[in-house]
């Protein structure tokens, strides 16, 4: 009897421990976090998964920033290795001649928690569904832009513009 006992307490334990509080923290499907939005406080922290609270809140500083148009602030933010892969100057040229983001509210779609110091996030922003990540360094969490954002920039800034620019995806600046 106490076996059996012991037995369903340690499978509901593992149960709860690898399946409670990992996914979709602070954001729903239907979008329903808002750019800006302080996650809530709530969120917990999982022993097996990532502190998804502090990586939402640099995710909605990122998205906040993108919309009011600092580009600089949006790009401090950025993994050193996008960093290393675009320039500030070069994403401030492109975003200040065509903005994407600027003005629009970009909204979380899903949260993804994969390891400790990884979060991948899918987002929208009108009819653009786009996909980015947060990287945890030390105890800093970091916004990595995704892989399409660093290919639209792979041909440097003018060309990066021209792109935008041929799929009128450019914002008022």
């Amino acid at each position: 009897m106490r076996w059996t006992t012991g037995a369903l307490i340690g499978a509901a334990v593992l149960t709860l421990a690898s399946g409670c509080g990992t996914a979709d923290q602070g954001a729903s499907p239907g979008g329903s976090a808002q750019p800006g939005a302080t996650p809530p406080a709530a969120a917990p922290v999982v022993s097996n998964g990532p502190n998804v609270a502090d990586a939402l809140a640099v995710a909605n500083s990122q998205f906040k920033l993108l919309a009011d148009g600092d580009w600089a602030g949006a790009y401090a933010l950025w993994t050193d290795a996008a960093k290393k892969k675009i320039t500030k100057k070069d994403f401030e040229k492109v975003n200040t001649a065509c903005p994407f983001f600027k003005g629009d509210p970009i909204q979380l779609q899903d949260v993804k928690p994969k390891s400790m110091e990884l979060v991948e996030l899918t987002w929208r922003r009108g009819e653009h569904i786009g996909h980015s990540a947060l990287r945890q360094t030390g105890k800093t969490w970091q916004y990595d832009p995704g892989a399409d954002t660093l290919a639209e920039f792979a041909g440097g800034a003018n060309a990066a513009i021209a792109k935008r620019k041929a799929g009128n995806i450019c914002t008022a600046p």
